[in-house]
């Protein structure tokens, strides 16, 4: 990474680090869930996952399970980090982990909704704008998870 993207990289992270713990968990976790529900993420890589304080839920019931397919679903569930959890693993995140987990996961979740970031040093820097607008305008709001989803993704 060279000193300009590094640069963008730490910004990102700071402006994400400078939301409410309520604010910065309801952003990874749309950037995670996506439309998914129920604790399975299919397109978000298992690396990812974990780096994000993400574990996997084995199912309730032991099952005898014969087909791979089956056996890969179930095991495709995974519980959500606390907040402060979330934080905590963030904070002491380097900055190469970060863009190869935390940018690229919200480049995924965000590049369709608004295009016109491109990629690179130009969504970074649009990234920490968007990040800032979120702090700037719902400081430390009370937020339910459903709602959070719509309204985030209206910006």
């Amino acid at each position: 990474m060279n000193g300009q993207s590094r640069t963008f990289v730490k910004q990102v992270q700071q402006d994400l680090l400078a939301l409410s713990d309520t604010d910065l968990y309801h952003t990874i976790h749309q950037w995670v869930d996506g439309e998914s529900a129920y604790g399975e993420y299919p397109g978000v890589a298992e690396d990812t996952l974990r780096a994000l304080g993400y574990s996997p839920v084995a199912p309730e019931t032991p099952l005898s399970i014969d087909d791979p397919e089956t056996a890969q679903e179930m095991s495709a569930t995974w519980q959500s980090p606390s907040p402060g959890d979330l934080r905590t693993l963030l904070t002491s995140m380097d900055l190469n982990l970060f863009a190869q987990h935390v940018i690229a996961l919200a480049y995924r979740s965000l590049h369709s909704v608004y295009p016109a970031w491109y990629d690179g040093l130009t969504f970074n820097a649009h990234l920490a704008n968007y990040l800032r607008q979120i702090r700037t305008h719902w400081p430390s709001r009370p937020v339910d998870i459903a709602t959070a989803r719509s309204s985030y993704h209206a910006r």
